[in-house]
């Protein structure tokens, strides 16, 4: 393993936004994680684990510190019986390569997360979701290095305490732990889930009332596409979902209503309602924040080179050339608008890495 000086991160992120890490390893084995973390002790660093760079956004300065890169890719059959297929994946490989692997030999239950950028790894730190289905009803367990001691082990399904965009990962073990790999059961009978309306709407104007496992990656490419732009563009890039959903008791909920009665239009509150109904489960009340963002006229909204994506604000765009302050001035406009309009704190999705406090404290303000 090389241990490389100022290597630039820009282009190793999907946002194409950063500085140079001071220190950087590829790591392809738990071996090398384990060198990798002795060094950083060593020269007493931060160190930052970097996947495929899809939910993070850099700082301009880099990172001041050692940046382990996961490499390790690959897909092996576990095991098999009539039903259902287990399949092993290296942290380091490219999720949508999972999926692609998985529908060509026709196992169900991750086609409706195709075209999500970013490494397998990445997928269970966030318990990735879209259109019906998310990472935890197909995963059974991951298997990792822990940094305190070098030792790998396997956290349970019920180890990895997965929930909407959460995991044990991203809270309460943050920082305890490296990805090496995951573990999937996949089913081989037909489950589709074709609930959500953007996929019923796509398969109703073609006429296919039973699309198979390979049309429905298809349609899901198309519509993710159409709202989320892939980042595979030379010039500019995104993070993906900048934003996550808003999660309001009631009473919140209540509140966020006389608002909407008292400062918006008429169809804004019709469509407030609406989202409640769809998204209430009796105990709490998921918002989507892409709403709140084009109800307070924020969509198309730029900040230098930094843009709200017109046709899902969730994403905030690099038109090319944007710089981490543009990005970070830009989410800090939304925050406060829509916290001054409508009472809700909405909550940032990707890690912010090499930032200094005194940055992060100015755009948590909400004044």
């Amino acid at each position: 393993m090389q241990i490389e000086t100022n290597r630039p991160l820009k282009d190793l992120t999907t946002f194409k936004i950063g500085g140079p890490a001071r220190y950087f390893a590829c790591c392809e084995s738990a071996d090398d994680v384990r060198q990798a973390i002795t060094f950083a002790r060593a020269q007493r660093l931060p160190f930052f684990v970097l996947g495929g760079g899809s939910n993070i956004l850099v700082s301009d300065r880099g990172f001041d510190g050692l940046v382990l890169h996961i490499v390790n890719s690959g897909i092996a059959l576990a095991a098999e019986n009539k039903d259902y297929v287990t399949i092993r994946i290296n942290a380091g490989e490219t999720w949508d390569n999972v999926v692609a692997y998985a529908v060509s030999r026709e196992w169900w239950g991750i086609e409706n997360l195709s075209h999500i950028p970013g490494q397998a790894g990445a997928a269970a730190v966030q318990n990735i979701g879209a259109y019906g289905q998310q990472l935890s009803d197909v995963l059974q367990a991951v298997e990792v290095l822990e940094i305190a001691t070098g030792i790998e082990r396997q956290l349970t399904w019920e180890e990895c305490r997965l929930g909407y965009r959460r995991s044990v990962f991203n809270t309460e073990r943050k920082n305890h732990y490296v990805i090496l790999n995951l573990t999937l059961r996949l089913s081989k009978a037909p489950i589709p889930n074709l609930g959500y309306s953007d996929v019923k709407k796509y398969f109703e104007e073609r006429g296919i009332t039973k699309p198979s496992l390979a049309q429905i990656r298809q349609a899901i490419i198309v519509i993710r596409d159409a709202k989320f732009p892939f980042p595979r563009e030379e010039k500019g890039g995104n993070a993906g979902s900048f934003f996550k959903n808003v999660t309001l008791s009631p009473s919140e909920y209540d509140n966020l209503e006389r608002r909407f009665r008292a400062s918006f239009s008429h169809q804004h509150l019709i469509r407030l309602r609406e989202l409640r109904h769809r998204f209430s489960d009796g105990v709490v009340i998921r918002i989507p924040t892409a709403f709140l963002i084009e109800a307070c006229g924020l969509k198309g909204c730029r900040m230098g080179r930094a843009q709200v994506n017109e046709t899902q604000p969730l994403v905030l765009l690099n038109l090319g050339g944007a710089s981490a302050h543009d990005v970070l001035r830009l989410a800090k406009e939304i925050r406060q608008t829509i916290h001054r309009r409508t009472g809700v704190k909405i909550s940032l999705e990707p890690e912010l890495v090499g930032f200094r406090e005194e940055e992060l404290s100015s755009l948590f303000e909400l004044i």
